[in-house]
């Protein structure tokens, strides 16, 4: 027989265990400190059951005893009751049953909760009309607030229109949803929630039920991640050399900035296609084809190969000479799963070699041909090169002469005088007539130039015409 006040079943037909409970305590001006006493529990016990957590049978029944109510009333409700009457004939063996089925029921119900607190799953409830929640009592712990500060993201459609709401929820499946808690302590905690819209039986939606589960961790390595890539894409789009990678079959699928740059563009082609790419060896002047390339190597032959200069004309009609070497890229089963090339732009140095020979072979020729003579001379006035003309005229093949030993003593004394403190940073040129070498009676003219701009040792030469 249901045994509870009249006033209180009124008030409390459509609320649950925890506000029933609550109303029965206020009801009867007791406290949860009295309350927990008389069942022999915890004032914090007291304080969660308020709150609709969890409460085993025997527990139930001892609060009930001392409420003076029906416990399946208190647990279950007025519709409880009801059907306990109406359904059921009122005999001790099916009171029996109905007890240990009740019982049964509890238990089930404690160990969801046990499986859902230990996943740190919370649990919820937002009624439509009302506005009113119900969160698991785990709700505070794991969203590390107070129990006055839950978050709203929790349920951020809590402000929709009626209609709005029923289209977000739609009709395929839980709505899922992630949300931020910025914790009391100031920490950052992720949580994923899935929730459904429950509706009456005229279609009218009453309440959302969800869930909502920890993912910090997830959260934190799917930043983690993000943020690698986003370091890994930076340092590969300002890296100095070009980069290439391919997957497993060949098939291009990056090329960075700086390929884009020297090679005017980017094709991403497969093996077949890489003679595409216009490149010519640099010792033998012959083309690489598609399968000279080192990417290609990479990839069918799983060759990591030493760099190797190319000559290459890129799509915007540049032609430019780069260093290139590739290596595979292997799985944990040593399968080759791609490959990566790295392209060097050498231009400028091999534009540099190339004027640089040519300078050195015009200034070998200065000193190999037989018209005029040539002394070169250090910043001592030391001779360390004398021309091939020079050699016949002085009939001497040593660089170990000095001034003296060339021009006499007049000559000298000018040659000096013009030499020994010449401009600095400067190009200085001297012409000196008549001058004379040992053993030559006639006069020869000088041309003296002193260079001095660059850095480097200052170029001295003597020409004698």
């Amino acid at each position: 027989m249901n045994n509870q006040p009249a006033e209180i079943t009124k008030s409390m037909k459509t609320n649950g265990f925890g506000e029933r409970l609550k109303s029965i305590i206020k009801e009867k001006k007791l406290t949860q400190a009295s309350v927990a006493k008389g069942v022999g529990t915890s004032i914090p016990s007291v304080n969660r059951w308020t709150k609709g957590g969890e409460i085993e049978y025997d527990n139930l029944r001892a609060l009930a005893d001392y409420l003076g109510v029906n416990w399946v009333w208190l647990r279950y409700g007025d519709e409880a009751i009801e059907s306990l009457h109406t359904d059921m004939p009122d005999n001790a063996p099916m009171r029996d049953s109905r007890r240990e089925y009740l019982n049964q029921i509890l238990e089930s119900e404690a160990r969801m909760k046990a499986a859902l607190d230990m996943a740190e799953v919370v649990t919820w409830e937002w009624n439509v009309l009302t506005g009113s929640v119900q969160c698991s009592d785990n709700a505070t712990a794991l969203f590390d607030v107070s129990v006055d500060n839950l978050p709203n993201c929790m349920m951020p459609f809590m402000d929709l229109p009626i209609d709005e709401l029923i289209t977000l929820f739609g009709q395929n499946g839980p709505h899922k949803w992630d949300f931020e808690v910025v914790t009391e302590h100031n920490e950052s905690r992720w949580f994923a929630s899935r929730a459904e819209l429950i509706f009456d039986s005229a279609r009218r939606p009453i309440r959302v039920i969800g869930i909502s589960a920890d993912i910090t961790a997830r959260k934190q390595a799917e930043n983690a991640l993000q943020r690698s890539e986003y370091m890994l894409k930076k340092i590969i789009d300002i890296i100095p050399v070009g980069l290439w990678v391919a997957d497993e079959t060949g098939q291009i699928t990056l090329a960075n900035p700086e390929v884009q740059r020297m090679w005017g563009g980017a094709k991403y082609v497969g093996l077949k296609d890489y003679d595409e790419y216009k490149g010519w060896w640099e010792k033998t002047g012959e083309p690489l084809g598609a399968k000279g390339w080192t990417l290609a190597r990479a990839v069918k032959e799983g060759e990591t190969s030493k760099p190797e200069i190319v000559n290459i004309e890129a799509f915007d009609g540049q032609h430019r000479t780069i260093i290139m070497h590739a290596t595979p890229l292997r799985d944990q089963n040593d399968n080759i799963i791609g490959a990566i090339e790295i392209n060097q732009d050498i231009t400028e140095t091999k534009d540099a070699e190339r004027d640089l020979k040519q300078s050195l072979t015009q200034w070998r020729a200065i000193f190999e041909q037989n018209i005029f003579s040539v002394i070169q001379l250090d910043q001592s006035l030391h001779i360390i090169n004398l021309s091939q003309k020079a050699r016949e005229t002085l009939k001497s093949a040593d660089t170990a002469l000095t001034l003296e030993n060339i021009f006499t003593t007049e000559t000298c004394s000018t040659l000096r005088e013009h030499l020994e403190q010449p401009p600095t940073r400067q190009l200085y040129s001297a012409t000196i007539e008549g001058a004379k070498l040992h053993g030559h009676d006639d006069g020869h003219l000088l041309h003296v130039i002193h260079d001095a701009r660059q850095d480097t040792e200052p170029l001295t030469l003597i020409f004698i015409f």
